[in-house]
């Protein structure tokens, strides 16, 4: 079986799994099994493929029909142009998430150090994009989770920003040094009981923890908030990533303690990102 052959097979699988990009997934998981860029998959698109690898690649086409994540099959994934491992029990990055880091890089000068805290880092993305972006920025990071902890500081060494990314297990501020911070930036767990249902199998398969967030969903945000505020300096800020449905409600949370807030909305012009800045 040559390559254009086993590609329209997988594809035409995923398709009748219900996943959305049939023909995207079936080329990165060959490129995956084959070690070969995906370009080549279509210059070489007549070459055989070893029985070997034939099985490997229909194995993991059967796990991402069964709607187990791309991210975990593939070991790695790109956010905001930064290559990042990959692991089962660690949220793997979205793209909309990059909306933050663009919000946050846009408040932060080039020419100026400052330190910034991540409550949360899962892979070290948002943490590992602003520091790749920002030579004097340097970056704590907080997790509950040791696998997390691990995964950032190996995807920090990876794109040699460690140097300049503190990591704490804590739960929050618990195990924090008594210091202030410039900004503090959070993509935490807020989906609701409710909405949690409702999600695609392959988020469910993601870790629990790193999703829902109390019965509405918006539990992290007020204990970040009001437990943040005496970590900020006076000109420091809030970013968060919220669910389309929190916009105000996160604003309100805000305004509450004392900020001035500021809802931000995605290419779908949905709710995506809340700022806030101390009065």
């Amino acid at each position: 079986m040559n390559i254009k052959e086993a590609l329209n097979i997988a594809s035409k699988r995923l398709k009748e799994a219900g996943i959305h990009t049939p023909v995207t997934d079936s080329q990165l998981i060959l490129s995956k099994v084959l070690n070969v860029p995906r370009w080549k998959l279509i210059t070489e698109k007549d070459m055989e493929i070893p029985e070997e690898k034939r099985r490997e690649f229909f194995s993991l086409i059967e796990k991402r029909a069964e709607r187990y994540p791309l991210g975990y099959i593939l070991g790695e994934k790109e956010f905001f142009n930064v290559k990042l491992k990959i692991e089962e029990g660690v949220l793997v990055p979205r793209p909309e998430t990059e909306i933050l880091v663009e919000e946050v890089l846009k408040r932060i000068p080039e020419s100026e150090e400052k330190i910034g805290l991540e409550i949360g880092v899962g892979s070290g993305a948002i943490s590992i994009a602003l520091l790749k972006n920002r030579p004097l920025l340097v970056m704590y990071g907080v997790d509950i989770s040791e696998k997390a902890l691990q995964l950032s500081a190996l995807n920090a060494k990876i794109n040699n920003v460690l140097d300049r990314f503190i990591l704490i297990k804590s739960d929050l501020f618990e195990k924090l040094p008594d210091m202030k911070f410039d900004f503090i930036v959070s993509n935490p767990p807020y989906v609701s009981e409710e909405e949690y249902e409702t999600l695609e199998e392959e988020v469910k398969k993601e870790p629990l923890e790193s999703l829902i967030a109390g019965k509405e969903g918006l539990e992290f945000y007020e204990r970040i908030v009001k437990e943040g505020k005496e970590f900020l300096k006076p000109d420091g800020f809030f970013a968060f990533e919220i669910g389309y449905k929190q916009g105000e409600a996160v604003k309100n949370i805000l305004e509450e303690e004392g900020f001035k807030a500021e809802i931000i909305k995605d290419l779908q012009s949905h709710d995506r990102v809340v700022l806030g800045d101390g009065l």
